[in-house]
């Protein structure tokens, strides 16, 4: 009888992943609080909690600073990389707030630098993907500062993205 246990299981993952739904979503358009795994993609992506309860959790948190140099040197990424598939307004205002308001700054930087540029996932340097990530949070009313924006993952994960809040502290260092 404990035989049969690894093949029941192995069983039930199989019916579920042929489900034959397969929902796509523009991964920076995408809100990751609810993104759902996609097979092959480079970010495996699970469902986490509601964008309520992950606001919350990050809202002690200080928030990200980057410095206005850093965002005129990612805006010349982004216009030279980017742009081609994400025309301005795509990844502004209400889009933008409703999926990362409050959330990490890792989580943005991460889903950046592992799936963009699409053609070429992961081509870019450090130095220019945390400048990418630093002109998104100014298209997107984040505060700028004189404190830039650290390539530090773990300092990332101890700040939120406050879109259209007032920045204290040194956030990203």
């Amino acid at each position: 009888m404990r035989a049969r246990r690894p093949l029941v299981v192995a069983l039930v993952f199989s019916l579920a992943a042929c489900s034959g739904e397969k929902p796509w979503h523009d991964p920076l358009a995408a809100n990751m609080a609810h993104a759902i795994y996609q097979p092959g993609s480079p970010l495996a992506l699970r469902p986490g909690p509601s964008p309520e309860a992950v606001s919350m959790l990050n809202a002690s948190f200080p928030a990200a600073t980057y410095s206005v140099d850093q965002a005129s040197a990612g805006k010349q990424v982004y216009d030279s990389t980017c742009a081609h598939c994400h025309p301005s307004g795509q990844l502004d205002g209400a889009t933008f707030s409703s999926s990362w308001k409050n959330r990490r700054l890792y989580d943005l930087y991460k889903l950046i630098s592992n799936t963009m540029p699409e053609d070429r996932p992961g081509s870019l340097t450090d130095s220019q993907y945390v400048n990418v990530t630093a002109y998104l949070l100014q298209r997107n009313q984040v505060p700028s500062s004189t404190a830039k924006l650290s390539s530090d993952t773990l300092g990332m994960k101890k700040v939120r993205i406050d879109v259209g809040g007032v920045t204290t502290g040194s956030g990203g260092q």
